[in-house]
């Protein structure tokens, strides 16, 4: 199967994967098998329908990323957001279906652990022309997977819990949805100046931290309440809202001083925004194209981003967001054009590259590792330059979570053994 932004969707195509309305993700527009039509094609356009996944001969490995049944309980999550920031922005008491979203959150979790390799952030779900319910979705769904990929680092940094409840990251996915809700109680003047400005220094704007929390505490865990308080601390110690100590005196959060949960919301908040630069209540897409992922994962491995994040939480980053996702079309340095079927976290931009074939072409095409070509170099990503974009890793285990996670429990057990010696 390939991934095919709607734009390049044409008649004659058969789906591989299920269509979701945008509005209303959990009721499906078309079901796999179904062949696109030409008035259907142009539907899904107005929808702002993203991309379709359609079958293709010879790229059934890609299947094993993407799984059904996780994109439909990704689909309900997002149709929570939607009702969500609907209800929150029409209606000052509105109630907020608390339950129906940690039921979701809780469906989702359970899926990917059926379906581990679908573990991976491969594509949008929804657009609706409501970039804050595509970034809520994105951000809830990024931020899940990071937190169960990171089940050793939750232990360590919630050690005053029992392990299964340390590890479990429902109210971090449910938080990580609703982390901008409060955006939508603040006055249009300041998100429309936010939309026109983005400028975070705005202390009007900066509300929306305190206004989301306290619309979800005492519904949610309050760990998971404070994260969206603080999902702006940045782990050198920028960030807001500030704190007072003892003394009186303002002080900065910063390091492990900010609740895992803020960390990890955090991480999938700057990529997100990175990726869609108009994500927010107010913005207008027009005018402002997203980046491609390797694009926005090198600008976070730079200088002006990379000590904001918490080291190990955008390790877990690196390892559910690939540069390249499997399903994109790219074109190689070689002149190959291909289909990215597999990847490596530890050299995730030399991806496994299937050459594209004719639909009626029954031959597998040229099979390109490029770990194991390393002249050979991604040039052009889904109508993307990006030979600029590429970034390699200076050590085997630069990128690598589970190396961290290996030194981790290392250290553990030697502090266990000392102890029982003692």
């Amino acid at each position: 199967m390939l991934r095919v932004p709607i734009s390049h969707a044409r008649a004659g195509m058969v789906l591989a994967m299920p269509v979701f309305h945008p509005r209303t993700s959990n009721t499906t527009l078309l079901k796999p098998g179904a062949v696109l039509e030409r008035s259907t094609v142009d539907r899904l356009r107005e929808l702002r329908l993203p991309e379709v996944w359609i079958k293709y001969p010879n790229m059934s490995e890609i299947r094993k990323f993407v799984s059904p049944r996780v994109m439909a309980a990704r689909a309900g999550v997002a149709s929570d957001v939607a009702h969500a920031f609907d209800s929150a922005g029409q209606e000052v008491h509105a109630k907020l279906h608390f339950s129906q979203y940690k039921a979701s959150m809780g469906k989702l979790m359970s899926r990917l652990v059926d379906d581990p390799k679908s573990g991976v952030f491969v594509g949008e779900l929804v657009d609706s022309g409501q970039p804050a319910v595509r970034h809520g979705a994105n951000v809830g769904f990024i931020s899940m997977l990071m937190g169960m990929r990171l089940g050793f680092y939750l232990l360590r940094e919630r050690d005053r819990l029992p392990s299964h409840l340390a590890k479990d990251v429902t109210n971090l996915g449910v938080a990580a949805m609703l982390h901008d809700i409060g955006m939508t109680r603040l006055p249009m003047s300041v998100r429309e100046r936010w939309a026109c400005e983005h400028d975070e220094s705005d202390p009007e704007w900066q509300r929306h931290t305190r206004i989301g929390f306290e619309m979800l505490r005492g519904h949610l865990d309050p760990s998971a309440a404070a994260s969206v308080l603080h999902h702006h601390q940045r782990y050198d110690g920028s960030g807001f809202p500030k704190r007072r100590n003892a003394q009186g005196k303002v002080v900065d959060r910063a390091g492990s001083d900010i609740h895992i949960f803020a960390r990890i919301i955090a991480a999938a908040d700057i990529y997100d925004r990175l990726v869609h630069p108009a994500s927010s209540i107010g913005d207008s897409e027009e005018g402002t194209p997203s980046r491609p992922p390797v694009r926005a994962l090198k600008m976070l491995l730079g200088p002006e981003f990379r000590n904001l994040i918490d080291p190990i939480v955008l390790r877990a980053l690196m390892a559910v967001c690939p540069p390249y996702p499997p399903g994109t079309m790219v074109r190689l340095s070689n002149g190959v054009k291909g289909v990215v079927v597999d990847w490596s976290t530890e050299d995730p931009c030399r991806p496994v590259v299937n050459e594209l074939t004719h639909f009626e072409d029954e031959e597998c095409g040229e099979r390109i590792d490029l770990r194991a070509n390393p002249d050979i170099s991604i040039e052009l990503s889904s109508g993307h330059d990006v030979r600029k974009d590429n970034f390699y890793p200076s050590s085997n285990d630069e990128f690598c979570l589970r190396q961290i996670a290996k030194q981790m429990e290392n250290r553990a057990h030697t502090l266990i053994n000392k102890s029982e010696a003692a």
